[in-house]
């Protein structure tokens, strides 16, 4: 195998066969011939060949020899990316027929941002399961924009997550409207107010949202009086972990009570925030797509849940 990787300009001279591909992926995930040979139950020789023809059909290096193991190239950590794709879906649809030969009944798919299907989903699903139909549900954690999208493309029967732009052919209705908090750690000075003003969090060290869901935009109007939001000390790219940096002691945050419901018994002291700042939490659907559980009911518990967390978080 080549050890540089030539940049090249054209097309495939033959096309990559399924056992070239497989054996692409066991190579990447094994980090060796070996580790390959024996996720495949065939010789090392065997490997060793099809990685070859691979690169010779592709005319580009798939990988380098560093220290005894075998490193992907670039190029070949975005096929490993494109193959792992392909192979998710292969595994649903193998994981799909499992169940039909148990007779079971197809899955929900429900997409949700991952604190909200840590806060809300399990006892919408424990409730739905009890009471209305003992379905198997397969929840998909993701962010906010890429929820819809799931729902959209029809790879998630429904969908939870913040107001998003509108996405043709999907529909929505407006769960709840969360009222931010500060949180704060447990023995700040702050702790000892019931109202966190803007003003109160000059200087203080803060831990700062993903721009992703634009929190922080939300977030940085309700600090223009007074000069800016205070320095962010850790960025998080979710809700659980900015918490835990709370936890820590490592500086407050703004959210909202249900993104921080699992750390209700923690440490930390959530306090009503002035000015008041709401973020819209959101239901998706396509609408006319046939399904097997009762989709109205199901929002009207994910609904009924989600109030209730944030009637006991304000009371």
């Amino acid at each position: 195998m080549v050890n540089n990787e030539l940049p090249r300009v054209g097309h495939m001279s033959r096309p990559l066969s399924f056992r070239h591909v497989e054996t692409i992926y066991a190579v990447v995930l094994t980090g060796s011939v070996t580790g390959g040979a024996a996720r495949l139950h065939v010789t090392q020789p065997a490997v060793s060949n099809l990685l070859r023809e691979a690169e010779e059909r592709l005319e580009f290096p798939l990988f380098e020899r560093h220290a005894g193991r075998l490193v992907p190239t670039r190029r070949a950590e975005l096929i490993f990316a494109e193959i792992e794709r392909s192979f998710t879906g292969l595994d649903s649809i193998n994981e799909f027929c499992t169940r039909l030969c148990r007779g079971e009944r197809r899955k929900i798919i429900v997409a949700s941002t991952p604190a909200f299907a840590s806060a809300v989903l399990p006892q919408a699903v424990k409730t739905y399961r009890e009471d209305i139909a003992d379905l198997h549900f397969s929840i998909v954690s993701r962010g906010s924009d890429h929820v819809q999208a799931l729902v959209a493309s029809q790879k998630a029967d429904i969908g939870f997550a913040l107001e998003e732009p509108a996405i043709p052919g999907v529909s929505s209705e407006l769960l709840v409207s969360a009222r931010l908090m500060c949180l704060l750690p447990g023995g700040h000075p702050l702790t000892e107010k019931t109202v966190i003003s803007a003003g109160d969090l000059v200087g203080e060290p803060m831990i700062s949202l993903s721009r992703s869901e634009r929190v922080d935009d939300i977030i940085e109007a309700a600090f223009s009086e007074v000069g800016g939001p205070p320095i962010a000390v850790a960025e998080c790219p979710a809700a659980i972990a900015a918490c835990a940096m709370v936890e820590a002691g490592i500086g407050f945050a703004i959210l909202d009570p249900i993104s921080a419901h699992i750390f209700r018994n923690s440490s930390i002291a959530f306090r009503k925030l002035m000015p008041e700042l709401y973020l819209n939490l959101w239901a998706y659907w396509v609408p006319g797509r046939q399904s097997a559980f009762e989709q109205e009911n199901f929002i009207r518990l994910v609904h009924d849940i989600a109030a209730e967390i944030l009637e006991g978080a304000l009371s």
